[in-house]
Protein backbone atom coordinates (compact mmCIF):
# COMPACT_ATOMS: atom_id res chain seq x y z
CA UNK A 1 0.00 0.00 0.00
CA UNK A 2 2.84 2.36 0.98
CA UNK A 3 4.45 1.46 -2.56
CA UNK A 4 1.21 2.64 -4.11
CA UNK A 5 0.42 6.09 -1.81
CA UNK A 6 4.31 6.65 -3.38
CA UNK A 7 3.69 6.20 -7.36
CA UNK A 8 0.57 8.04 -7.07
CA UNK A 9 2.29 10.81 -5.26
CA UNK A 10 4.76 10.68 -7.96
CA UNK A 11 2.41 10.47 -10.99
CA UNK A 12 1.31 13.42 -9.41
CA UNK A 13 4.00 15.67 -8.66
CA UNK A 14 4.58 14.66 -12.65
CA UNK A 15 1.29 15.15 -13.63
CA UNK A 16 2.02 18.70 -11.91
CA UNK A 17 5.47 19.80 -13.62
CA UNK A 18 3.97 19.07 -16.87
CA UNK A 19 0.74 21.00 -16.98
CA UNK A 20 2.74 23.82 -14.81
CA UNK A 21 5.58 24.02 -17.52
CA UNK A 22 2.97 24.34 -20.50
CA UNK A 23 1.55 27.70 -18.53
CA UNK A 24 4.83 29.06 -17.45
CA UNK A 25 6.33 28.25 -20.94
CA UNK A 26 3.86 29.90 -22.50
CA UNK A 27 2.84 27.22 -24.49
CA UNK A 28 -0.68 26.61 -22.88
CA UNK A 29 -2.41 30.34 -22.33
CA UNK A 30 -5.49 31.46 -20.78
CA UNK A 31 -8.78 30.35 -21.67
CA UNK A 32 -7.41 27.12 -22.33
CA UNK A 33 -9.04 23.91 -21.58
CA UNK A 34 -7.09 20.92 -19.34
CA UNK A 35 -8.21 17.53 -21.06
CA UNK A 36 -7.58 14.96 -17.96
CA UNK A 37 -8.08 12.54 -20.10
CA UNK A 38 -5.49 13.98 -23.10
CA UNK A 39 -3.01 14.54 -20.54
CA UNK A 40 -2.81 11.11 -18.20
CA UNK A 41 -2.49 9.39 -22.06
CA UNK A 42 0.29 12.02 -22.57
CA UNK A 43 1.85 10.98 -19.55
CA UNK A 44 0.99 7.19 -19.16
CA UNK A 45 -0.35 7.53 -15.93
CA UNK A 46 -3.96 7.04 -14.58
CA UNK A 47 -6.45 10.06 -14.44
CA UNK A 48 -6.62 10.63 -10.80
CA UNK A 49 -3.16 12.01 -10.25
CA UNK A 50 -3.45 14.71 -13.38
CA UNK A 51 -6.48 15.37 -11.30
CA UNK A 52 -5.08 16.26 -8.26
CA UNK A 53 -2.59 17.87 -9.84
CA UNK A 54 -4.90 20.38 -11.15
CA UNK A 55 -6.42 20.66 -7.90
CA UNK A 56 -2.83 22.14 -6.54
CA UNK A 57 -2.53 24.26 -9.69
CA UNK A 58 -5.93 25.49 -9.37
CA UNK A 59 -4.86 25.97 -5.82
CA UNK A 60 -1.99 27.98 -6.90
CA UNK A 61 -3.92 30.19 -9.20
CA UNK A 62 -2.71 28.72 -12.45
CA UNK A 63 -5.87 27.03 -13.77
CA UNK A 64 -9.45 27.61 -12.74
CA UNK A 65 -11.57 24.50 -11.65
CA UNK A 66 -15.24 25.68 -12.68
CA UNK A 67 -18.40 23.01 -11.33
CA UNK A 68 -19.59 20.52 -13.86
CA UNK A 69 -17.40 22.04 -17.00
CA UNK A 70 -13.73 21.24 -15.83
CA UNK A 71 -10.53 23.28 -15.96
CA UNK A 72 -9.21 26.32 -18.18
CA UNK A 73 -5.84 27.91 -17.82
CA UNK A 74 -6.74 31.67 -15.78
CA UNK A 75 -6.88 34.43 -17.65
CA UNK A 76 -5.34 37.41 -15.75
CA UNK A 77 -6.60 41.14 -16.40
CA UNK A 78 -3.84 43.67 -16.84
CA UNK A 79 -5.22 45.07 -13.57
CA UNK A 80 -4.62 41.61 -12.01
CA UNK A 81 -0.99 41.12 -13.38
CA UNK A 82 -0.08 44.42 -12.49
CA UNK A 83 -1.07 43.87 -8.76
CA UNK A 84 1.14 40.77 -8.74
CA UNK A 85 3.87 42.95 -9.88
CA UNK A 86 3.15 45.36 -7.58
CA UNK A 87 3.16 42.57 -4.63
CA UNK A 88 6.47 41.49 -5.64
CA UNK A 89 8.29 44.40 -5.30
CA UNK A 90 7.14 44.81 -1.91
CA UNK A 91 8.16 41.57 -1.12
CA UNK A 92 11.52 41.44 -3.26
CA UNK A 93 12.01 45.06 -1.55
CA UNK A 94 11.95 43.57 1.99
CA UNK A 95 14.37 41.19 0.95
CA UNK A 96 17.02 42.86 0.02
CA UNK A 97 16.84 45.50 3.02
CA UNK A 98 16.69 42.17 5.14
CA UNK A 99 19.74 41.27 2.96
CA UNK A 100 21.82 44.26 3.36
CA UNK A 101 23.59 43.49 7.07
CA UNK A 102 24.04 40.15 5.73
CA UNK A 103 25.64 40.25 2.83
CA UNK A 104 29.31 39.28 2.45
CA UNK A 105 32.24 40.19 -0.17
CA UNK A 106 32.16 36.83 -1.49
CA UNK A 107 28.49 36.86 -1.90
CA UNK A 108 28.72 40.68 -3.67
CA UNK A 109 31.20 38.90 -6.03
CA UNK A 110 28.69 35.95 -6.90
CA UNK A 111 26.23 38.68 -7.92
CA UNK A 112 28.46 40.81 -10.13
CA UNK A 113 29.18 37.46 -12.13
CA UNK A 114 25.68 36.76 -12.30
CA UNK A 115 24.92 39.80 -13.59
CA UNK A 116 27.52 39.63 -16.26
CA UNK A 117 26.49 36.24 -17.58
CA UNK A 118 22.52 37.93 -17.37
CA UNK A 119 24.19 40.98 -19.72
CA UNK A 120 25.62 37.81 -22.31
CA UNK A 121 21.88 36.71 -23.13
CA UNK A 122 19.90 40.30 -23.38
CA UNK A 123 19.48 39.10 -27.13
CA UNK A 124 18.23 35.52 -26.51
CA UNK A 125 14.47 36.08 -24.69
CA UNK A 126 14.03 32.91 -23.40
CA UNK A 127 17.29 32.54 -21.82
CA UNK A 128 17.50 35.83 -20.79
CA UNK A 129 13.98 35.22 -18.63
CA UNK A 130 15.27 32.37 -16.99
CA UNK A 131 18.90 33.99 -16.43
CA UNK A 132 16.86 36.88 -14.80
CA UNK A 133 14.65 34.79 -12.51
CA UNK A 134 18.39 33.11 -11.26
CA UNK A 135 19.89 36.13 -10.54
CA UNK A 136 16.84 37.07 -8.43
CA UNK A 137 16.82 34.72 -6.69
CA UNK A 138 20.26 34.95 -5.20
CA UNK A 139 19.94 38.07 -4.17
CA UNK A 140 16.76 37.26 -2.16
CA UNK A 141 18.46 33.97 -0.77
CA UNK A 142 20.91 36.77 1.08
CA UNK A 143 18.39 37.38 3.19
CA UNK A 144 18.26 34.28 4.57
CA UNK A 145 14.46 34.52 4.78
CA UNK A 146 13.26 31.19 3.20
CA UNK A 147 9.43 31.30 3.41
CA UNK A 148 9.73 34.91 2.00
CA UNK A 149 12.24 33.45 -1.26
CA UNK A 150 9.37 30.77 -1.48
CA UNK A 151 6.81 33.58 -2.02
CA UNK A 152 8.56 35.51 -4.01
CA UNK A 153 9.72 32.81 -6.24
CA UNK A 154 5.86 31.73 -6.80
CA UNK A 155 5.05 35.03 -7.69
CA UNK A 156 7.91 35.16 -10.25
CA UNK A 157 6.37 31.62 -12.03
CA UNK A 158 2.63 33.32 -12.33
CA UNK A 159 4.52 36.39 -13.99
CA UNK A 160 6.67 34.51 -16.28
CA UNK A 161 4.46 34.16 -19.01
CA UNK A 162 3.58 37.59 -19.37
CA UNK A 163 7.13 38.51 -19.13
CA UNK A 164 8.11 36.08 -21.87
CA UNK A 165 5.30 37.45 -24.34
CA UNK A 166 6.99 40.90 -23.96
CA UNK A 167 10.54 40.25 -24.25
CA UNK A 168 9.05 38.01 -27.47
CA UNK A 169 7.78 41.18 -28.23
CA UNK A 170 10.17 44.03 -28.24
CA UNK A 171 14.13 43.79 -29.17
CA UNK A 172 15.39 44.25 -25.44
CA UNK A 173 14.06 42.07 -22.02
CA UNK A 174 13.74 45.19 -20.46
CA UNK A 175 13.61 49.16 -19.79
CA UNK A 176 17.77 49.75 -20.18
CA UNK A 177 18.94 50.97 -16.85
CA UNK A 178 21.26 50.67 -14.20
CA UNK A 179 19.09 49.06 -11.77
CA UNK A 180 20.83 45.90 -11.01
CA UNK A 181 23.88 48.03 -10.79
CA UNK A 182 22.37 49.86 -8.09
CA UNK A 183 21.01 47.67 -5.97
CA UNK A 184 24.54 45.75 -5.89
CA UNK A 185 26.25 49.44 -4.96
CA UNK A 186 23.31 50.05 -2.28
CA UNK A 187 24.33 46.28 -0.99
CA UNK A 188 27.91 46.95 -1.02
CA UNK A 189 27.22 50.27 1.09
CA UNK A 190 25.56 49.15 3.46
CA UNK A 191 22.33 50.79 2.86
CA UNK A 192 19.10 48.95 3.57
CA UNK A 193 16.72 51.53 2.67
CA UNK A 194 17.98 52.60 -0.66
CA UNK A 195 18.74 48.48 -1.84
CA UNK A 196 14.68 48.21 -0.78
CA UNK A 197 13.88 51.36 -2.81
CA UNK A 198 15.89 50.72 -5.81
CA UNK A 199 14.83 46.91 -6.19
CA UNK A 200 11.04 48.18 -5.94
CA UNK A 201 11.61 50.93 -8.75
CA UNK A 202 13.44 47.89 -10.63
CA UNK A 203 10.31 45.63 -10.45
CA UNK A 204 7.76 48.33 -11.43
CA UNK A 205 9.77 49.64 -14.10
CA UNK A 206 8.29 47.50 -17.03
CA UNK A 207 5.18 46.43 -15.18
CA UNK A 208 2.78 48.72 -17.00
CA UNK A 209 4.51 47.97 -20.47
CA UNK A 210 3.94 43.87 -19.48
CA UNK A 211 0.69 43.83 -17.97
CA UNK A 212 -0.74 46.54 -21.02
CA UNK A 213 0.82 43.81 -23.76
CA UNK A 214 -1.56 41.21 -22.94
CA UNK A 215 -3.95 39.39 -25.23
CA UNK A 216 -7.42 40.26 -25.43
CA UNK A 217 -9.68 37.71 -23.47
CA UNK A 218 -10.53 34.57 -25.93
CA UNK A 219 -13.26 32.14 -26.16
CA UNK A 220 -12.53 29.07 -24.35
CA UNK A 221 -10.20 26.74 -26.27
CA UNK A 222 -9.59 22.69 -26.25
CA UNK A 223 -6.14 21.91 -26.08
CA UNK A 224 -3.74 19.28 -27.71
CA UNK A 225 -1.84 17.06 -26.10
CA UNK A 226 0.98 15.18 -27.84
CA UNK A 227 2.65 11.43 -26.46
CA UNK A 228 6.26 12.83 -24.76
CA UNK A 229 8.94 11.86 -22.70
CA UNK A 230 9.61 13.92 -20.14
CA UNK A 231 12.25 16.82 -20.42
CA UNK A 232 11.56 16.59 -24.11
CA UNK A 233 10.12 20.04 -24.66
CA UNK A 234 6.84 21.74 -24.45
CA UNK A 235 3.75 19.27 -25.91
CA UNK A 236 0.83 20.94 -25.32
CA UNK A 237 -0.46 23.32 -28.10
CA UNK A 238 -3.57 25.82 -27.90
CA UNK A 239 -3.91 29.45 -29.84
CA UNK A 240 0.06 30.57 -28.74
CA UNK A 241 1.74 27.76 -30.87
CA UNK A 242 0.03 29.31 -33.98
CA UNK A 243 0.62 32.57 -33.59
CA UNK A 244 4.32 32.40 -32.31
CA UNK A 245 4.51 30.62 -35.89
CA UNK A 246 2.92 33.28 -37.61
CA UNK A 247 5.50 35.92 -35.82
CA UNK A 248 8.24 33.85 -36.69
CA UNK A 249 7.11 33.92 -40.77
CA UNK A 250 6.53 37.73 -40.35
CA UNK A 251 10.44 38.49 -38.73
CA UNK A 252 11.65 35.98 -41.75
CA UNK A 253 10.37 38.11 -44.49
Amino acid sequence: MLIMNRAAASAQQEAYIYVQDQIVSGALPGGNRLDVEKISKALGVSRMPVREAIRQLDAEGYVTIRPNRGAVVTSRTAEEVLELFEIRAVLEGLAMRLATPLVTAIALEEIEHELVRLRRLETQSVAWVERHDNFHDLLCRMSSRARLCRDIGLLRLALRPYIRLYSNLHENPEIKGHEHERIIEALRRGNGERAERVMRAHIMANAEAIASCLPQPSEEKDILVQPRTIGAGPAIRGGAGKKAKAARRRRSR
